[in-house]
């Protein structure tokens, strides 16, 4: 097997595929109890050469490997010369990831560098999808979820997050959730569920009542309110509370969130980063109150609205 790459050339401007990439190279470094002794993240405007040079030939701690993430190469990276030779004299166990937040010219320096010495590097570019691109990625989306998504669907829905790719995932996964991958996503669910560009979000309403902002989670409401149905709203609530449900059981249990929630790294740590704020069972106590209120709306027993706003109110205390 061949050694792995000490040099990773990232670039482009899709920031949610180089982040996905991202985790999936540190996650390699293997025990999570070690990674952050093997990882330095750092700005090449803000960082000294000699810093990263320090870093770079700095032994890892109870791993084979350890990995320097420098974004953007910035500052660093002039004069080219002097990069090239820390580049040129990195040990084996580690990996110097270079990302630069924009597609790199072909005659670009690190490029042509990375061309000579294609043994130890690695280069990827992560161009943000458009157009047809991003139909075509919503689509390959969904179904990497679990889901199916109709084309006119996705074409909708390109449409509607103005080409965002992150926001793009976001309702994604909304979708999905919300036809429970029973089927595909249709062009009049995207119309029903997702905001015009620039709306107040979902993700934003349950991450404020996660965070227990209750200001911020109320603000939200009322304006999804005017825009959503009160059901939706209240099943991405039941869901959020599920999942940090879970998450908290996870990190009491000793066991990684990640694998309790299979959802893509960076939305799990966020769910595990604000379980933390409820103890289990107070988590428990609500989820059965969510049911509840579920129960009583569905016979007519109780105003969604109201419930709601109540909930909200009572959440975030």
């Amino acid at each position: 097997m061949a050694p792995p790459p000490t040099v990773y050339v990232l670039h482009g401007d899709d920031d949610l595929a180089v982040g996905e990439f991202l985790t999936r190279l540190i996650e390699k470094l293997g025990d999570p109890t070690t990674i952050q002794l093997n990882l330095l993240q750092a700005s090449g405007d803000q960082a000294d050469l000699a810093d990263i040079e320090t870093a770079c030939h700095s032994a890892p701690f109870l791993a084979t490997r350890r990995l320097v993430v420098v974004r953007p190469v910035g500052k660093i990276g002039t004069p080219f010369a002097r990069l090239a030779r820390l580049l040129e004299d990195l040990p084996a166990t580690t990996g110097l990831v270079l990302v630069e937040p924009k597609m790199l010219s072909a005659n670009h320096p690190l490029l042509a560098w990375a061309e000579r010495h294609a043994q130890h590097a690695f280069v990827r570019g992560f161009p943000s999808p458009h157009g047809p691109a991003l139909i075509r990625w919503i689509v390959q989306r969904a179904e990497r979820l679990g889901g199916e998504m109709q084309p006119a669907a996705a074409a909708l829905l390109a449409d509607s997050v103005a080409g965002d790719p992150r926001t793009a995932a976001q309702e994604v996964a909304k979708l999905l959730d919300f036809v429970d991958r029973q089927r595909a996503v249709s062009a009049d669910d995207v119309e029903a569920l997702t905001p015009v560009h620039g709306q107040s979000d979902i993700f934003a309403m349950v991450d404020a009542l996660g965070q227990r902002n209750g200001r911020q989670a109320m603000l939200h409401l009322h304006r999804l309110l005017d825009v959503e149905e009160p059901r939706y709203i209240f099943t991405m609530v039941i869901r959020q509370f599920r999942l940090l449900l879970l998450a908290r059981e996870a990190l009491d249990g000793g066991k990684s969130p990640r694998q309790a929630l299979a959802l893509p790294p960076f939305v799990a740590d966020k769910i595990a980063a604000q379980a933390v704020n409820f103890p289990l069972d107070r988590l428990e106590a609500i989820y059965h109150d969510l049911l509840e209120i579920d129960l009583a709306s569905k016979r007519g027993q109780a105003d969604l609205d109201v419930a709601l706003d109540t909930l909200v109110a009572t959440l975030a205390r």
